[in-house]
């Protein structure tokens, strides 16, 4: 028996349904053949994890948290008066919001075009500065400068 041959047959060797002549031709492969023996010795490990596994007892409430968490949810479901609601409202509100940004941000556009476009007399900041600031050395500048005719 070769490599190939063996590890076609390797689970039915590990059932036990091979004939009497196949099970010595694979174990005499076994024995002269590090790597299927390698494969062999994983199988069997493989099948005591499974083996060990098998025998653990599950939890007696493992069931009945599982159907309680599944009615939680189908009832969580339920509650939710208007689902298809939800689902139109929400992009309806985000529409609302962007447009109200939109119209926020041309108000204050125009606003800002408006005053940008007025023209200022420089006297007049200057009058305004002397009179609501108090600043008396301020006046004396502006006949010195030559600004207040």
């Amino acid at each position: 028996m070769d490599c190939s041959q063996l590890k076609s047959n390797i689970f039915a060797y590990s059932e036990g349904a091979l004939s009497e002549e196949q099970c010595q031709s694979f174990e005499s492969h076994l024995s002269s053949c590090i790597v299927c023996k390698q494969l062999m010795t994983e199988l069997n490990h493989i099948e005591a994890i499974i083996e060990m596994e098998k025998s653990v007892e599950p939890s007696p409430f493992a069931a009945t948290r599982i159907l309680q968490r599944l009615e939680n949810e189908f009832e969580a479901t339920k509650k939710s008066y208007f689902p298809g609601l939800v689902r139109v409202l929400q992009p309806v509100a985000i529409a609302g919001a962007l447009l109200c940004g939109i119209l926020i941000g041309s108000y204050t556009a125009k606003k800002d075009n408006t005053q940008a476009n007025q023209v200022v007399n420089p006297y007049e900041n200057i009058e305004f500065l002397r009179t609501n600031l108090f600043i008396s050395d301020f006046a004396d500048e502006d006949t010195m400068l030559g600004l207040n005719k």
